[in-house]
């Protein structure tokens, strides 16, 4: 047992995954420990179950360091997680943040691991790139993989031409790293790219149909049923949805 800051944390293995149980306040000062912990879990075993029985929600955003893990560690099915035993308010506040959405929400621990092997309602995963010209290849072989992955082979080329358009402007012309996240919920396949440039806009080139990117965000609005912009202090966040039916 490993505490800090006032959290508890326990690993106990099984042959199939592991049962993490974390005793104390999930807050902005013991999250870091449970996104440490998490993290080499999911890297060294790739199913992990948390008991939260004994554990409250000091500051909600602390939450989100469930879904990001299993996102880091390359989303389900490559990772699984499911959360358990959370006291009824905690577990109210859990859906209320829509966690459970990404990371089941099982009430009886006994039951926990069966979910393991569920696929969530979202599911994701995200990479960071470098600002080097390589990133879009990269991202692109990212949406591809996870489409398999997520049987949703039909959004799978509309992916890749959005994903490459905008990573491809993160690295030309915001000269910026960039996080690439792909999820799947109800809406359809959702692209997010994060740069950290702040202050510079998207810029819409001609169509070059002989190039993998560059193709020009006209495109990116073409086979998206949405896309936008989200501003950040030090970036931006450009996204777009996909649908998965015609």
């Amino acid at each position: 047992m490993t505490v800090v800051a006032g959290l508890w944390t326990e690993v106990e293995e099984f042959p199939d995954h592991d049962l993490l149980r974390l005793r104390g306040r999930l807050s902005l000062r013991t999250v870091p420990r449970v996104r440490r912990v998490l993290g080499k879990l999911l890297q060294d075993h790739a199913a992990v179950v948390v008991d939260l029985t004994d554990t409250a929600l000091g500051w909600d955003p602390a939450a989100e360091v469930f879904p990001s893990a299993l996102a880091a560690a390359g989303g389900w099915p490559t990772a699984r997680l499911v959360l358990t035993g959370a006291g009824a308010a905690f577990a109210d506040r859990l859906r209320a943040l829509r966690i459970h959405r990404s990371v089941p929400l099982v009430d009886d621990p006994a039951h926990a691991r069966s979910h393991l092997f569920r696929r969530p309602d979202r599911v994701a995963r995200h990479r960071d790139l470098p600002a080097d010209l390589a990133a879009p290849a990269v991202a692109r072989a990212l949406v591809r993989e996870a489409c398999a992955d997520w049987s949703v082979t039909v959004a799978e080329d509309a992916a890749a031409l959005v994903v490459s358009e905008l990573v491809s402007n993160a690295v030309q012309h915001a000269r910026s790293s960039c996080r690439v996240t792909v999820a799947v919920d109800e809406s359809g396949l959702r692209i997010g790219v994060r740069d950290y440039a702040p202050g510079h806009d998207l810029r819409t080139r001609p169509v070059d149909f002989e190039k993998p990117a560059g193709r020009g965000l006209h495109l990116v609005a073409m086979v998206s049923s949405e896309w936008g912009v989200h501003r950040h202090p030090d970036g931006k966040t450009a996204w777009a949805v996909i649908p998965l039916t015609a």
